[in-house]
């Protein structure tokens, strides 16, 4: 057996103590470091797409709360109300007889889900003030009925330059036809 001086057992303990020494870093400090900046680099990725995650959730929420209020508001009529001669009538509340350009209701309107459809009226005004425009959208908004407006063009008027002309579609929820058809017997 070979027999070591007190420095040589000093190198070989130091040589010993430098090796775990590197092999513990290289095995555990450095990929250790690796995740982290990994992490530092993804964590921040991560929150934003569950922030917009967070938002879209909120967002689908608030449109399934208000479809199923507006579908709640349509069942809850005892009457079913022809939106066409209702925003005739409103037109007039209104004073704008002589602004309409057009006002037609598409044909059949469209299907809201399986036990829903919906009429759509298609309203062109004319050479109306910002105010007219506003007050008419409100009472289309505040009204009884359940109907909401689906879309809105507006451009500033060719015949007068302080006027607006307006594109309105109004959409109303009633029950579908096929819904009565299968409660009646036959």
């Amino acid at each position: 057996m070979i027999r070591l001086t007190k420095r040589e057992k000093h190198l070989a303990a130091a040589l010993a103590v430098f090796f775990l020494g590197w092999s513990l870093f290289a095995l555990v400090i450095d990929p250790a470091k690796a995740r982290i900046a990994t992490l530092k680099r993804v964590i921040p990725e991560k929150q934003a797409e569950l922030d917009k995650l967070s938002a879209a959730a909120k967002e689908y929420k608030f449109l399934s709360d208000g479809s199923r209020d507006l579908v709640s508001k349509a069942a809850s009529q005892r009457q079913t109300i022809e939106l066409l001669p209702f925003l005739e009538s409103l037109v007039q509340r209104c004073g704008l007889e002589k602004n309409v350009a057009k006002m037609q209701s598409a044909s059949g309107g469209s299907p809201l889900g399986t036990d829903y459809s919906q009429s759509i009226v298609e309203i062109e005004l004319r050479a109306l003030s910002m105010v007219q425009l506003v007050d008419f959208l409100q009472k289309v908004e505040s009204s009884d009925i359940p109907g909401r407006i689906g879309s809105l063009y507006i451009r500033k008027s060719s015949a007068r330059k302080e006027s607006l002309d307006a594109v309105i579609e109004i959409h109303n929820p009633r029950p579908a036809q096929t819904k009565v058809a299968r409660q009646q017997p036959s």
